[in-house]
Parts: structure tokens; C-alpha cells; sequence
């Protein structure tokens, strides 16, 4: 499960900030610093995506390429 995650970490960002919005819509009612709180972890969650991503180009970048 691990290596999935760390493989589709952006999806799984993306995923959870989509579904968001349907929540919000079909539950109404929900406090609005219930939405700030989730919003702000859906926002903390995308930057440690995006920087697990940036690690993995840049340790892609630093292997040598195969010669023939």
C-alpha cells in the first residue's frame, strides 16, 4: 500500500480535493471552520505531494544514463 501511495500521491491529492466540493453539496449544513480545517489540510497535502514528486525527478535526474 505504501509504494502505491507514493506512487500516485498526486492523484490521491487530487482525488481527495474533488471530493471536497460534493461534500459540500451534499451536506450543506457543515460549519464553516469545519471547511476551513479541511481545506487547509487539502492544501498541506498537495505541497507534500508536490515536493515527494519533485525528490523523485530529481533523484531520476542525478542516474546515470545507460550506455551502450
Amino acid at each position: 500500500m505504501k509504494d502505491f501511495v507514493s506512487t500516485h500521491s498526486v492523484r490521491l491529492a487530487a482525488l481527495l480535493a474533488a471530493l471536497v466540493p460534493l461534500l459540500i453539496s451534499r451536506w450543506p449544513g457543515i460549519p464553516w471552520e469545519a471547511l476551513v480545517a479541511v481545506l487547509a489540510a487539502v492544501l498541506g497535502l498537495g505541497e507534500v505531494a508536490q515536493r515527494h514528486e519533485d525528490n523523485k525527478t530529481a533523484e531520476a535526474l542525478y542516474d546515470e544514463p545507460p550506455t551502450d
